[in-house]
């Protein structure tokens, strides 16, 4: 990975997360997706590049680098040009796709936005220029990296945290040990 790659636009997470009220819901919403997705995949409906595209828009907004990394190379497999994804993870989605695509990576943008609750009338809209087969399509590739973006965001806050409160307890710890030195030259 070099400095100029497009998927270290994100070092560190800095989106959205789980929180143990949330999820619950936002799993069980993703095992009811994981048919959604094999079909849509299966039919073919949204060519890997668009999907890879679909993908990269949701996660420049929920800023996951795990995410970024991996389907920056997706999208390199599928033959979207580097500086597409660079622009999409910039969150410059009119200029990065062609207006057949734009829509849905707006709508893709629209749901991470809006924590995967998007408008009614945003969800009738990609209906509407895609029909509802292909917009269904659409919809389960966005649900799909919503929940990985939240869940590689989780991980890597979590593991901060834990990071965190290592090098705090080892800094209590030296500092008791040297107290206890001091106080017992026996020690």
């Amino acid at each position: 990975m070099t400095a100029d790659d497009p998927a270290m636009a994100f070092e560190r997470s800095r989106g959205a997360t789980f929180t143990w009220r949330t999820i619950g819901p936002h799993l069980v919403q993703f095992l009811r997706n994981l048919p959604r997705v094999r079909r849509a995949k299966k039919a073919g409906r949204v060519s890997d590049a668009f999907a890879e595209k679909i993908m990269l828009a949701v996660t420049a907004v929920n800023e996951c680098p795990y995410c970024a990394r991996y389907h920056t190379d997706l999208a390199a497999d599928a033959d979207v040009s580097r500086e597409t994804v660079r622009q999409i993870l910039e969150n410059d989605v009119e200029t990065a796709v062609d207006d057949d695509e734009l829509p849905a990576l707006q709508f893709a943008q629209h749901y991470a936005e809006s924590n995967a609750d998007p408008d009614e009338a945003a969800l009738e809209e990609l209906y509407a220029v895609y029909g509802r087969q292909t917009g269904e399509d659409v919809l389960a590739y966005v649900r799909a990296i919503y929940f990985g973006n939240l869940l590689g965001n989780t991980y890597d806050a979590v593991r901060a945290s834990l990071s965190s409160f290592g090098r705090s307890l080892r800094t209590r710890l030296e500092r008791t040990r040297s107290s206890l030195e001091r106080r017992c030259p026996l020690c």
